[in-house]
């Protein structure tokens, strides 16, 4: 029986093990006073990046291989601009500050700038 047992949990773990991803929300630091202000939701991991497309109510899902990823940076390029995402430490600051900056590139000039939340979530 003892032998049945071990075998049973030799065989079929109890763990199990998601790869980790972040959940990240954004609001545009010109309306962070406004009553109404709108937040923007995205999730990264290790195979995509996702963004919530309001229009159509889903998330829509960008591979990362189509993304630009650097040291604390990466960004995401569309037909008209590029959303750009980045870890800012500020000396004396313990915790990191992510923002996000919408970049038209066709035009070479910054349109917003929005400061982030990020929370580790489990992807499965």
């Amino acid at each position: 029986m003892k032998l049945l047992i071990i075998f049973f949990i030799i065989l079929f773990p109890l763990n199990s093990y998601s790869d980790q991803g972040v959940d990240i929300s954004c609001v545009n630091m010109k309306n962070l006073l406004d009553k109404e202000y709108v937040i923007h939701k995205y999730k990264f991991d290790v195979t995509s990046f996702q963004y919530f497309d309001h229009n159509k109510n889903l998330f829509v899902e960008i591979p990362n291989e189509n993304l630009i990823i650097k040291k604390d940076f990466f960004a995401a390029r569309f037909p008209e601009y590029e959303l750009g995402f980045q870890i800012n430490e500020f000396e004396g600051k313990k915790d990191p500050i992510m923002s996000m900056s919408k970049y038209d590139y066709i035009n070479d000039k910054f349109l917003n700038h929005y400061l982030c939340d990020v929370k580790v979530a489990e992807i499965n």
